[in-house]
C-alpha cells in the first residue's frame, strides 16, 4: 500500500479522495504547537489515516518525518501534498514584512524552505499557497486556480460539511492559489463551469476576522473540488494504465464532473 504525505495539515478535505481510492495509507503531519492549535481541530479517525506530530521546523525534518513513517511501518511517500504556512509569504501580508525583516532577516527564508521541504523525498509533489512571494524565493508557481473552477466535482445539491455559515454550496468562491509542482507531479484539471462566485473576494475571509485557532483553522480549510482534481491528475502517475480499482473510482468522478 503507497503513503501519500500531507504536510502542515489538519483537515481531511485533502485527504479524503486518496482515501477513498482504497489503495493508499494517508499521512498527516502538523506539529500541535502551531497556529491551528490542537484544540481547533476536529478530531475524525480513519483505519488508512495516520497523524504525525512531527515538527517541520528546522534540519533534519525528514529523517524525523521517515522515522516515524518506519514506526508506523510504512514505505516512503509516494506522493506528497505540502500546505506550506503562507504567513510569512502570502502578498496580502505585505504590509507586515518590514517590520518582519527587521526583528529577523531570515524570516522569508525560513519559510521558503519549509515550502521546499517536499524536495527532501524523491517523489513527485505539490505545494499549495497563496499568491505569495515564493515566486520569487523559489521559483513560479507551475499554476494558479481558484476554487470555483472545480465545482463539478462536488454534488449540485452540496453544502459544506462543517461551515455552510462561511463557505458557499460547491465551494463556489474566488481564491487565487498557486500550486508549486516538482518531481513530475500535474496541475488539477480544470472543469467546466456551470456558475462564477459574485465579487471578487473570498466571503470567508470577509466574515472571518481575529486571529484565535479555530479562525485560522476554518480560512485554511483545502477547497474540496481542488483536493479532489489533485488526487484525479496525480493518482494515475503511481499506477499501471491497466488497474481495474482506479478505473472504477476515476468513473465515480466522472459521473459527477458531467451530473
Amino acid at each position: 500500500m503507497r503513503t501519500i504525505l500531507f504536510l502542515f495539515n489538519s483537515s481531511r478535505y485533502a485527504v479524503q479522495p486518496w482515501l477513498d481510492d482504497g489503495r493508499y495509507h494517508c499521512v498527516s503531519v502538523d506539529h500541535s504547537d502551531t497556529d491551528h492549535s490542537d484544540t481547533a481541530r476536529p478530531q475524525w479517525t480513519h483505519p488508512r489515516h495516520s497523524r504525525l506530530d512531527v515538527d517541520l521546523v528546522g534540519r533534519d525534518a525528514d529523517k524525523r518525518v521517515d522515522n516515524a513513517l518506519a514506526g508506523l511501518m510504512l514505505p516512503a511517500p509516494s506522493f506528497i501534498l505540502s500546505f506550506a504556512p503562507c504567513t510569512d509569504l502570502a502578498v496580502s501580508g505585505a504590509a507586515h514584512f518590514a517590520r518582519k525583516r527587521r526583528e529577523d532577516p531570515l524570516f522569508q527564508h525560513n519559510a521558503t524552505m519549509l515550502a521546499r521541504l517536499v524536495l527532501e523525498w524523491d517523489c513527485p509533489s505539490i505545494v499549495e499557497n497563496p499568491v505569495s512571494v515564493l515566486a520569487t524565493t523559489w521559483k513560479k508557481p507551475t499554476g494558479y486556480v481558484h476554487p470555483y473552477e472545480f465545482q463539478r466535482l462536488l454534488p449540485v445539491d452540496d453544502v459544506h460539511p462543517e461551515f455552510p455559515e462561511y463557505y458557499p454550496p460547491r465551494d463556489i468562491y474566488n481564491k487565487k492559489t498557486g500550486l508549486w509542482c516538482s518531481n513530475g507531479a500535474e496541475m488539477p484539471h480544470h472543469y467546466l463551469i456551470d456558475k462564477r462566485p459574485e465579487g471578487e473576494v473570498n466571503p470567508c475571509h470577509k466574515m472571518l476576522g481575529g486571529k484565535s485557532a479555530r479562525t485560522k483553522y476554518i480560512r485554511s480549510l483545502t477547497p474540496r473540488g481542488m483536493s479532489r482534481a489533485i488526487y484525479l491528475a496525480n493518482s494515475p502517475l503511481l499506477h499501471s494504465k491497466d488497474d481495474d480499482a482506479h478505473d472504477t473510482m476515476r468513473l465515480f468522478y466522472d459521473d459527477r464532473i458531467t451530473a
